[in-house]
């Protein structure tokens, strides 16, 4: 689904107040508990998608927001990651990076250890939320925050970023593979587009419909991915593929563009044809704040929370 002028669109259906002004959200937990009311009352008062809109969120399992980021932002972002890459020995603020992904050499080390030859290949930088400023008023704009409210029906947390130059080439997957929600369904990923993507920079895959497949659940009873099984779960996810007739889509898309998606919609990375091809870009990652302990959860203000904690053990 697409959304013409998608920040001034969901800016407008803002609540206000007796003066016209947008009002504050507030936090939604605390409100709702101080008004009786649960977070899912609260979210519905404060909807800003429209019932169309969010039928075809629930048909589709995913949304697009096109160019919704601005130019500001976006070089914002962009030269954060030059200068931390620029910088890396002096300083790596404590982060770490998955290096040579999708192939034998891959791993997760120190920022600080990464070589110039590694940014050249896929990589994915983990958690650069914990450190920036930047990057975590860009994850929880709170246009973007009230959106997640409404798909999520409670207010969001988020919980991981990975940043990124190039294509993931990851192999077909739901994302509760990974992070698996208290209750299914109940996360949201999303990407934020720093530049246009480019055919053959291998772009990211999805099925849309298919987060209506009932999700795989592995010999142990959860839904998280248990390796040795992996080839169990592919043929679950064929058959179901081809029983419904689902296609896959390539996403297209501009530098500002923020794509969305269910939990369980299928998706992967495209192989890339071109490593000179470049596909900046921002993936993150929300739960349901209620869903998360509280000694974890840092808040922000204006409904606006984000995980703390430590980052990603390394494995070199």
């Amino acid at each position: 689904m697409l959304f013409s002028r998608a920040r001034r669109r969901i800016t407008n259906r803002r609540r206000r107040n007796a003066d016209g002004t947008p009002a504050p959200l507030g936090d939604a937990v605390a409100d709702a508990d101080a008004a009786g009311k649960s977070p899912a009352d609260l979210a519905d008062e404060r909807k800003i998608l429209t019932d169309a809109q969010l039928a075809e969120w629930n048909e589709n399992g995913y949304l697009v927001l096109p160019r919704f980021m601005p130019w500001g932002r976006l070089k914002e972002l962009n030269d954060e990651l030059d200068g931390l890459w620029r910088d890396r020995k002096k300083d790596d603020r404590g982060l770490v990076i998955d290096v040579f992904t999708g192939t034998h050499r891959e791993r997760r080390i120190p920022l600080a250890k990464a070589t110039d030859r590694a940014r050249a290949k896929p990589y994915k930088l983990n958690d650069l939320y914990l450190v920036s400023n930047t990057v975590r008023e860009t994850l929880l704009d709170p246009e973007l925050v009230e959106t997640y409210d409404d798909l999520l029906e409670g207010a969001p947390i988020l919980v991981n970023s990975v940043s990124m130059e190039r294509g993931s080439q990851q192999r077909l997957h739901t994302d509760s593979l990974y992070i698996a929600p208290t209750e299914v369904g109940r996360m949201v990923g999303a990407m934020v587009l720093l530049e246009d993507v480019q055919p053959g920079s291998g772009p990211f895959r999805y099925y849309p419909g298919s987060h209506t497949i009932p999700p795989y659940t592995f010999s142990d009873g959860r839904i998280e991915l248990t390796e040795d099984e992996v080839a169990d779960f592919d043929g679950y996810v064929a058959g179901q593929i081809a029983e419904r007739e689902l296609e896959a889509v390539e996403l297209t898309g501009n530098a500002g563009d923020v794509f969305i998606w269910h939990a369980q919609l299928l998706n992967a990375g495209t192989p890339i044809e071109d490593l000179a091809l470049t596909q900046k870009a921002i993936v993150a990652h929300y739960l349901r704040a209620k869903d998360v302990d509280p000694g974890v959860r840092a808040d922000i203000g204006g409904d606006r929370y984000y995980m703390e904690r430590e980052h990603q053990p390394i494995n070199p």
